[in-house]
């Protein structure tokens, strides 16, 4: 079902499966295989195919609209970004801070918004 609309969305944008494996990281053959079925998209390359199509992850994974789209995401993640100077650190249980990137932030916001 969500190569379906893999494809759908895919030809509804006018681009080749080639076109949309190069904005999303992997192999046209990959793009194929998703289409057909053969093979399910990992959460990374989910959100990666949501955002190179304009949809939101809920549309790809049970065919339903949400109100919530990715702009709105972008706005969210860019302005959190720009009110921490680009810079976001997480705290570990055990005290040590590490940076925490754009991609994990974005990642962040997908899973908690859909």
């Amino acid at each position: 079902m969500i190569g379906a609309r893999i494809a759908a969305l895919r030809r509804q944008k006018k681009l080749s499966q080639q076109a949309l494996a190069r904005q999303v990281g992997v192999s046209a053959s990959a793009i194929g295989m998703y289409e057909q079925g053969r093979r399910e998209p990992d959460c990374e390359t989910l959100v990666k195919l949501a955002a190179a199509l304009d949809v939101t992850t809920d549309l790809l994974l049970t065919g339903q609209a949400q109100p919530r789209d990715l702009a709105a995401l972008r706005e969210i993640a860019q302005q959190a970004l720009s009110h921490l100077d680009g810079r976001l650190t997480l705290q570990g249980t055990d005290g040590e801070s590490r940076p925490f990137d754009a991609r994990e932030l974005a990642l962040l916001l997908a899973a908690l918004l859909g």
